[in-house]
């Protein structure tokens, strides 16, 4: 884990957080990510903004923020604007 956020704006600081340590390298990922809050999709009771894998439910989890934001950065020139990526799990 590299960290746990903090302060008014987790998903913000979260965001500077993944940048702060080269996972968000482009500005666009940052961006999206700053605009998606991760916790709309971890259930109460779990501090989405703990960069590790959260469960969700249903004896599945959702990744890591890390792996969310290396998956973005691999996709993001290949992405155009108005084009969405999600992650369905395996």
């Amino acid at each position: 884990h590299l960290w746990t956020s903090g302060g008014v704006d987790k998903n913000k600081l979260l965001v500077h957080n993944l940048q702060k340590y080269g996972v968000i390298k482009s500005k666009k990922v940052a961006e999206v990510m700053e605009a998606i809050d991760r916790g709309l999709f971890v259930p109460p009771g779990n501090d989405p903004y703990f960069d590790s894998p959260m469960p969700i439910g249903y004896n599945a989890t959702i990744s890591a923020p890390h792996m969310h934001a290396t998956c973005l950065e691999l996709l993001q020139e290949h992405l155009q604007p108005g084009m969405h990526a999600l992650d369905v799990g395996s």
